[in-house]
């Protein structure tokens, strides 16, 4: 891999009212976008040059050129994909600029569409602020909070290893292989990787934490499966959350529809998360 490929470590759904924007934090703490959905709620579709869009910053936010220069590269998100990174501190910037240029009669007629959503996203920063957005979206806010990630981990996890059972039904495969017109052949295959990359990023990611999935890698053996490090309670989320996956899985005409509705359905992971927060307080 080059070495200059940054590593988002949380990844989620920002959303400014209606709209959603895909959110990360790279390992180094830094927040902010996906760059290529950011300029598509700005009116830049994949088909126009990113020269466009740099020259649409260069007169709204002409400070931010700067940033933008430090992250040229991409970044690699937690699903294997490359993107290119917008970071935060900008967007709000460029919203409040469009805004008054419209106020004043200075805009150009051709980016008279874009201003309600400039409208959406200054509310939206306006109520919550744009770090604690992008936090709660990737689930950022609990690797920012430690005490509260060990107390999930010590209810979510196990203290040793359990004895291997099957978790995962032949019926979550089958679902999962059809997506892309493979025929399940039953337990004694190698499932391809894909759909280890699945069930990790739709199954385990939003229903644990990063930290706790990395607190499990670190615990268990190069044979040991992740479900064997958790508890009954972690175990009733996971057998939940895969009752889910394998419902959309089936109701998906193909693979991009799959991830389409799974994102809309789970990539608020700190939502989630949140709740599972408040039930294990409720049995503890």
């Amino acid at each position: 891999m080059n070495a200059s490929v940054l590593t988002a470590s949380h990844y989620g759904v920002v959303r400014f009212g209606d709209l959603q924007c895909e959110a990360v934090v790279l390992k180094g703490g830094e927040r902010g976008y996906v760059r290529r959905q950011l300029a598509k709620l700005l009116g830049f579709h994949e088909t126009h040059k990113g020269g466009r869009f740099a020259r649409f910053l260069a007169d709204f936010a002409p400070n931010s050129l700067s940033e933008l220069e430090k992250t040229r590269e991409p970044i690699l998100l937690p699903s294997g994909r490359q993107a290119q990174f917008f970071p935060a501190g900008i967007i709000a910037d460029v919203a409040s600029a469009v805004v008054s240029a419209a106020i004043n009669g200075t805009l150009h007629k051709a980016r008279q569409g874009i201003v309600p959503n400039c409208m959406k996203i200054m509310r939206a920063l306006a109520t919550t602020g744009e770090v604690a957005l992008i936090d709660e979206a990737t689930g950022y806010q609990y690797h920012r909070a430690p005490d509260a990630l060990q107390e999930l981990i010590s209810k979510l996890l196990r203290q040793s290893c359990a004895s291997w059972e099957r978790r995962f039904h032949p019926d979550y495969y089958r679902a999962i292989y059809r997506l892309f017109g493979w025929k399940y052949q039953g337990h004694d295959q190698n499932p391809p990787h894909v759909v280890g990359q699945i069930t990790q990023r739709w199954v385990y990611g939003p229903v644990l934490p990063a930290d706790l999935i990395d607190e499990i890698r670190v615990r268990k053996g190069i044979s040991q499966k992740h479900h064997q490090w958790l508890s009954d309670q972690g175990l009733a989320r996971l057998e939940t959350q895969i009752h889910a996956v394998t419902a959309i899985a089936r109701s998906s005409t193909c693979y991009r529809d799959f991830n389409h509705r799974c994102t809309a359905a789970f990539a608020g992971g700190s939502l989630q998360l949140a709740l599972l927060a408040d039930e294990l307080e409720e049995v503890a």
